[in-house]
């Protein structure tokens, strides 16, 4: 075939023959064969840097392996100090002398003389009653009265001269005695139309108004005329858990807050309790008084006891410390040697964050905090330096 025919057919120049043809033919190898070695070259450099990459990843695995078979745990030492805390209760402040008013007899209110807020002394008047029926009551006993009185004296004088006998004339003695009682019975009866304070206090309510009817005694509902207090010294009660009940004494101070004052606790004592968990609520119920000599402090206002609690013996520790299974409550204890030892402990008074421990420690154990539910005896571990405050 002729370099024409080659030419026409449109074939590269180094498929041609001759020296030109077989030189550019060279340089095609050449260039062919720098690519192929770049292209090797490339390849083995991406190869190396994954195996670089691939053991480095295996060291930092075997790093962290190596890590993480050493638990890292922070410790705390039991308290042995005196624990004190503050045990919340609800109550109510009250009068130490606090009265409901009755009237002693039916009638209706003639006019009364002290209203809520005002002072009284002991005996003063507070109402008097229009009591028509006891006052007609009287009068035919008074008649009654009189009548027998005449009768006795009358056969008081005929037994002088034996013109009765001693049994007729004793009978008229017994009647007039009989009458008598009646008359002053009924005339107390008509003493109770003045309704009187029975001790120094304030008025905190009135429940009555002119003309008003009033029932005898305290039955029904809003019979009570009047309310008084004495609001110089308040009380109050507070019912305390039976696990805390050992803990109060008469004689122990304690603060009572209220909302409107949160940042002014008034001091108050506890003078008595009843020596006796109520078996109903499993409470011991306690008295408390308070000075109120500048009336700060109003009756029948909500307020909280603060009863401080100390513990009495024992070891305190965080309660995020302990850990609870069929066992028990446990704690995880790091020894001398780095490895854990689960010990069983007693737990006393839980005060929120902290709790008693009454036996399982010692003031110099190491115990772990927020223990893992995977940590047993034996287990090594590493205790990890404390975190400065305030970072």
């Amino acid at each position: 075939m002729t370099d024409q025919r080659h030419s026409n057919q449109g074939l590269p120049e180094f498929h041609l023959h001759g020296a030109s043809q077989d030189s550019s033919r060279d340089k095609v190898v050449h260039a062919a064969r720098l690519v192929a070695v770049a292209v090797v070259i490339l390849l083995l450099i991406g190869l190396g840097r994954a195996l670089f990459v691939r053991h480095a990843n295996a060291d930092t695995l075997a790093k962290r392996a190596a890590e993480s078979a050493v638990l890292q745990v922070r410790v705390v030492q039991p308290s042995s100090s005196g624990y004190e805390n503050k045990l919340m209760l609800p109550s109510s402040l009250q009068g130490i002398y606090q009265a409901q008013i009755y009237a002693r007899t039916n009638g209706y209110v003639k006019q009364w003389f002290k209203d809520i807020g005002q002072s009284v002394k002991k005996g003063d008047l507070l109402a008097t009653l229009d009591i028509p029926d006891v006052n007609k009551q009287v009068e035919e006993a008074k008649a009654n009265f009189e009548l027998a009185k005449i009768a006795y004296e009358r056969w008081g004088r005929l037994l002088e001269h034996d013109a009765v006998s001693q049994q007729e004339y004793d009978d008229k003695a017994g009647a007039y005695k009989q009458t008598e009682a009646v008359l002053k019975r009924l005339r107390d009866q008509q003493d109770f139309g003045k309704v009187l304070a029975p001790f120094d206090g304030i008025v905190t309510k009135r429940n009555i108004d002119n003309g008003d009817l009033v029932n005898a005694g305290n039955g029904g509902t809003g019979q009570a005329m009047f309310t008084i207090a004495q609001t110089d010294t308040l009380r109050l009660y507070a019912y305390v858990p039976q696990d805390r009940a050992a803990r109060i004494h008469v004689g122990d101070s304690v603060d009572i807050l209220r909302a409107e004052a949160a940042d002014k606790p008034a001091k108050g004592q506890i003078v008595r309790t009843a020596g006796a968990i109520d078996p109903t609520t499993r409470t011991l119920q306690i008295e408390i008084q308070v000075a109120n000599a500048d009336h700060d402090l109003l009756p029948g206002a909500y307020v909280d006891v603060a009863l401080a609690l100390k513990s009495e013996g024992g070891l305190i520790l965080p309660t995020n410390a302990l850990m609870f299974n069929s066992a028990g409550s446990r704690v995880a204890i790091v020894q001398p040697d780095n490895k854990i030892r689960m010990q069983v402990v007693i737990l006393g008074t839980d005060f929120g964050r902290d709790v008693e421990i009454k036996k399982g420690l010692k003031a110099d154990d190491n115990v772990v905090m927020n223990p893992p539910d995977s940590i047993g005896d034996g287990q090594s571990v590493a205790i990890a330096p404390e975190v400065p405050k305030g970072k």
